[in-house]
């Protein structure tokens, strides 16, 4: 019997926002939220009773520890995060806008504690100590050192069996198409559980006109049996089992936009750990829906209040 349910390796750090109007460089306040694209899946099926793990570096201070006890209060294992003394923390600013401006996201993610981890560092047996590995490509450009690690973590996922779930993330700010369509590619082709944005598709796999070509697109290259293709206010799409599924996406009043594609994620996982690929898509686009709904990154819901909005989506009165 395996010890967790889902591990995964990333990088977690802290997000300042700009109140939604104010320009950075005029900026006095900032909101601080603690990020990680892996993370932010772990929390979430922490919070539905899977036992997940982090494998990560922090720094050994105050602010590597702010992410800690956030993580920590979601139930996620983090045993296995190595703690740096005098390292620097992975840092994201967002300025909020309305059109005509669109919303804003700069990165300042260079030598943090995670960028110079190396394949040493990594416990292999504890992380595939799991019924399933989960990558992501937003984690890829950071480093030479770290995308080693993602690579050696995918080749021995496969050797020993363990089911890899990787979400393409492409983010422009972070590395070129030509470079990230290389890089990407073994990825999207060994997956078991493959996540990739509809306009990821035409950027890193080939130009597709509409929803069916986009997964034709991914079927042709990919392994995967699980093909989930985000595609914003339009919903998801599916070849799940070789079903073609597509759900709309759930009706929400957004507060905050960042995170949405992690709680598509951890919702669509939630239904392959229950062995559920009936309802996938529609636990998908809930939590999804739910993170566009929160302050934050960390979707916090209970597995019988997901239930419910998956049974019920339109009710708008608990009594």
């Amino acid at each position: 019997m395996v010890s967790y349910d889902v591990t995964s390796i990333g990088e977690g750090g802290i997000r300042l926002s700009s109140p939604l109007g104010h320009r950075i460089q005029r900026a006095r306040t900032f909101g601080i939220q603690i990020a990680g694209t892996e993370a932010n899946v772990l929390c979430a099926l922490g919070c539905l009773n899977w036992n997940t793990s982090w494998f990560s570096a922090l720094p050994d201070s105050a602010l590597g520890r702010r992410v800690e006890f956030q993580y920590k209060g979601f139930g996620v294992d983090l045993s296995h995060v190595k703690r740096v003394p005098g390292a620097r923390i992975g840092t994201y600013y967002v300025e909020y806008s309305k059109p005509p401006l669109p919303t804003k996201v700069m990165f300042d993610r260079a030598n943090t504690a995670f960028c110079n981890m190396t394949v040493d560092d990594i416990d292999w047996d504890a992380l595939l100590d799991t019924r399933l590995l989960l990558l992501s490509g937003l984690t890829l450009p950071l480093s030479p050192t770290v995308r080693k690690i993602l690579e050696v973590a995918n080749e021995k996922a496969h050797a020993a069996g363990v089911p890899v779930a990787f979400d393409v993330n492409y983010r422009h700010n972070l590395w070129e198409v030509e470079e990230a369509a290389k890089v990407v590619r073994p990825f999207i082709e060994q997956a078991d559980i493959l996540f990739c944005k509809r306009d990821d598709v035409n950027l890193l796999v080939k130009t597709v006109a509409d929803e069916d070509e986009g997964l034709e697109a991914l079927r042709e290259i990919s392994q995967a049996s699980w093909i989930v293709m985000s595609n914003g206010a339009k919903g998801a799409e599916g070849l799940i089992d070789g079903k073609r599924m597509h759900e709309d996406a759930a009706p929400v009043e957004i507060l905050d936009r960042l995170g949405a594609g992690d709680g598509l994620a951890a919702g669509v996982l939630h239904s392959w750990l229950n062995g559920n690929a009936e309802d996938c898509l529609k636990y998908g686009v809930n939590v999804a829906g739910l993170a566009l709904s929160h302050y934050g990154e960390q979707v916090t819901i209970t597995v019988d209040e997901l239930d419910s909005l998956v049974k019920n989506p339109h009710s708008s009165l608990e009594r």
